[in-house]
């Protein structure tokens, strides 16, 4: 396929500092791109034809906005209920952006907003200027590649304090696989969980994670 249309594809590449060898980036912008951006459009129309009608999108940002306007509202048209989540860490500019391209959530800075000058700030503006009237924040006290040093040192305490804020800051929050057992073990130098999916199957008690995180219990 990439031979066949190399035009339609970019050279590997992700948002820094990730790099992701399994994907083959696609050129959204090559001269064929209506025909591109349809297919992409159809792919989408398939899974809501069969009921799928809400979709977390993984680094839009990296994407033309253009294109998002152009799929949603083609979603919609169709499957209006369809529900789009922004999975974008990123300038605040581009955040804005693609909420008013038409995605109905989107990821915040709450995973990186600690202390209560920085909760203040934040959430004032979330909730006292023109974002209140189209930004539907979801809030992730921690995500699959985020582990906040606020989890990592403040045990159990830390992580009811956090979940607690998500709940109530926002109707809309998520915790990532692991949260509820507390698990703060991070990569070296880093903020990534350094085991979220090590499962062990016991019997009579059924998969339970095998963790030894401080602060976490049975």
């Amino acid at each position: 396929m990439v031979l066949q249309t190399p035009r339609r594809h970019d050279q590997i590449r992700g948002e820094p500092p990730k790099k992701y060898e399994d994907i083959y980036p696609l050129n959204f912008h090559c001269e064929n791109w209506r025909d591109l951006w349809a297919e992409m459009k159809s792919i989408v129309l398939f899974w809501a034809e069969r009921g799928v009608r809400i979709f977390r999108v993984d680094n839009p940002h990296t994407k033309p906005v253009a294109f998002w306007e152009y799929l949603i509202i083609g979603v919609r048209e169709k499957y209006p209920d369809t529900i789009f989540l922004s999975e974008a860490f990123t300038k605040p500019k581009m955040m804005k952006a693609l909420t008013k391209a038409g995605f109905n959530q989107s990821y915040t800075y709450f995973t990186w907003r600690n202390s209560k000058r920085e909760l203040i700030e934040y959430f004032t503006e979330l909730t006292q200027t023109e974002m209140s009237e189209y930004f539907r924040p979801n809030l992730w006290p921690n995500t699959p590649d985020i582990l906040p040093f606020v989890l990592q040192d403040g045990g159990r305490p830390a992580f009811m304090i956090r979940v607690a804020l998500a709940a109530t800051l926002s109707p809309l929050y998520g915790i990532y696989s692991g949260f509820e057992l507390c698990e703060n073990e991070a990569l070296p130098a880093a903020r990534s969980i350094s085991t979220p999916k090590n499962i062990n199957i016991r019997s009579a008690i059924g998969m339970r994670r095998e963790t030894s995180r401080t602060g976490s219990r049975d």
